[in-house]
């Protein structure tokens, strides 16, 4: 297996010591315009193979998959140019920057029979699958709604806002526990440091689901906190998904309110426990899956189709934005 990886800066670095854990860095080649980032990281992962062009990455038959970890906008194009070359595909989210783009690029792996799939990393951290378990075996109960926070001080980015910067990974975790898309979706959000380019780095968005269930995610880079925090809460448990904990990320409480014999209510508190879950990387647990798939020809877990899921409440949640309005 030999895998060629575009783009070497913060997010692609990452990934480059992810495969080079995986495949061998002989197994792995890199390209990047920058080239201080290639050499920094040829230095820091000797044998690893650096190009001067993306065409040289697709012109090597050798090579099986094609990661994209490149500015969002290049996504689609890169992505396309790498699946007509019959490369199977990884790419960064946001997956595309509209629904047209991630359909047209599901239809050209279909066709070609290739591997599509998006880097939605949280869908493989241990936590939130079990997170999922304990929703679908109903030790939750009904659950009623779900509110997240993902905050920090920067990094300010200027080609996209809070919503596209930061949205993939609650809003794909949203999909992914609850197995549906919304109904409606609401966006508000301020540009308080680049006003007068319009780009947003507060965003609170609201999702409507089938069943009444509800979803609300608080994106921010302005806060004076760093925030990584899921909360799921249903009619007999609630659960708690922390990434800053650095061991105890998943906590489930035993809290619920019920109904009385006299018809009144009251607040039950049961026990907190924190499942033994064995901490895996997410980002190398996504690698290896994306290895597998090609090797097995299976369908990932965060597939094109999961990648359309997102943009779809992204674009809706953008036009909110923009016309103040529910979509």
């Amino acid at each position: 297996m030999k895998i060629g990886i575009v783009g070497a800066g913060n997010w692609g670095s990452n990934l480059v010591k992810s495969f080079c854990q995986l495949i061998g860095s002989e197994n792995v080649v890199v390209f990047d315009t920058n080239r201080d980032k290639l050499t920094a990281i040829k230095n820091q992962y000797p044998g690893i193979e650096s190009v001067k062009s993306f065409e040289d990455i697709l012109s090597k038959e050798e090579i099986n998959g094609v990661v994209i970890a490149t500015p969002a906008e290049h996504h689609y194009k890169l992505s396309k140019q790498a699946l007509m070359n019959d490369k199977n595909v990884l790419v960064e989210k946001p997956f595309t920057l509209s629904v047209k783009e991630a359909e047209d690029l599901i239809e050209i792996g279909e066709e070609r029979k290739l591997t599509l799939m998006v880097d939605h990393l949280l869908e493989y951290h241990s936590a939130v699958e079990e997170m999922k378990r304990l929703i679908h075996k109903g030790e939750l109960g009904d659950i009623y709604y779900i509110y997240s926070q993902r905050l920090n001080l920067g990094v300010i980015r200027s080609n996209e806002n809070a919503l596209w910067s930061l949205g993939p990974h609650d809003i794909s975790v949203y999909l992914y526990l609850l197995d549906k898309e919304p109904d409606s979706v609401l966006a508000t959000g301020g540009a308080y440091i680049q006003s007068s380019e319009g780009i947003e780095d507060t965003v609170f968005l609201h999702l409507q689901f089938p069943g009444g269930i509800s979803a609300h995610t608080h994106l921010s880079w302005l806060d004076p906190n760093k925030v990584r925090r899921l909360t799921v809460v249903g009619s007999d448990k609630m659960a708690i998904f922390d990434d800053m904990e650095p061991r105890n990320k998943l906590t489930v409480f035993d809290k619920g309110v019920e109904w009385t014999e006299e018809g009144g209510v009251s607040v039950r508190y049961g026990d907190i426990y924190i499942p033994n879950i064995p901490l895996k990387e997410p980002l190398n647990e996504a690698c290896k899956h994306f290895l597998e798939c090609i090797e097995k020809e299976k369908k990932p877990r965060s597939d094109g189709y999961d990648g359309l899921r997102v943009i779809r409440v992204i674009e809706k949640a953008q036009k909110s934005l923009e016309r103040k309005n529910i979509i």
